[in-house]
């Protein structure tokens, strides 16, 4: 298990829910343990990466032997805290956010989104599937106990008013695909999503894969 103490990159810690979730499947299909190179073709990741990835968190396995593919959903699942599911609040109900309503992490139980906030009277008061959909400004009334989680699909020029907002009715972990860094408190967790950079950095390296 990883110490408290240990310092892991912030490029490790976005592999970790791959990892997770390609255990999980090798765990259903019944299979009990897995090499790194093996795991390597599953989830497109050079087998090196794998292995400096996992001896941050310790001896998942031994070289020659692989890894146990429980204990790898053990572990991650802790890194993870997935031992119960986690409650999200969903702001804006764009194309985007509708879309992200309609996935709806399928293949993750431990994530549900289950409310959904926008300003548009239109989609007020009404629902996509079993997600209703209110208006923002009841974000503090209307926000279920124990949701501290809100994925932002707002356009960045509205990001700078919804974060304080989401602070003040008690959200502490937020997703946005507004790539422009706004001021948070100190106790508020900020992942900026920004596709343009995705995509520029998917192209660069398809592109230096056609010049190898």
């Amino acid at each position: 298990m990883l110490d408290a103490k240990t310092k892991v990159s912030k490029a490790t810690i976005r592999r970790i829910p791959l990892y997770y979730r390609a255990a999980q499947q090798m765990q259903q299909q019944g299979i009990r343990r897995v090499r790194s190179d093996k795991l390597a073709e599953i989830i497109h990741i050079p087998s090196a990466t794998i292995r400096r990835d996992f001896s941050s968190f310790g001896e998942l396995g031994k070289s020659g032997y692989g890894y146990s593919v429980a204990t790898l959903v053990e572990e991650f699942g802790q890194l993870l805290q997935v031992q119960s599911p986690e409650d999200i609040a969903l702001i804006g109900v764009g194309g985007l956010g509708a879309a992200l309503i309609e996935n709806n992490f399928r293949r993750n139980p431990d994530l549900d989104i289950v409310i959904a906030f926008d300003h548009d009277p239109a989609k007020i008061n009404t629902s996509i599937g079993d997600i209703p959909i209110y208006s923002f400004a009841e974000l503090k009334q209307r926000l279920p106990k124990g949701v501290h989680t809100a994925i932002v699909a707002v356009p960045s020029s509205s990001q700078a008013s919804v974060i304080p907002q989401l602070e003040a009715a008690g959200i502490t972990a937020i997703m946005t695909f507004a790539p422009q860094p706004v001021a948070c408190k100190p106790t508020t967790t900020i992942r900026y999503i920004d596709l343009t950079s995705e995509l520029q950095s998917l192209l660069y390296v398809a592109h230096q894969k056609q010049k190898a």
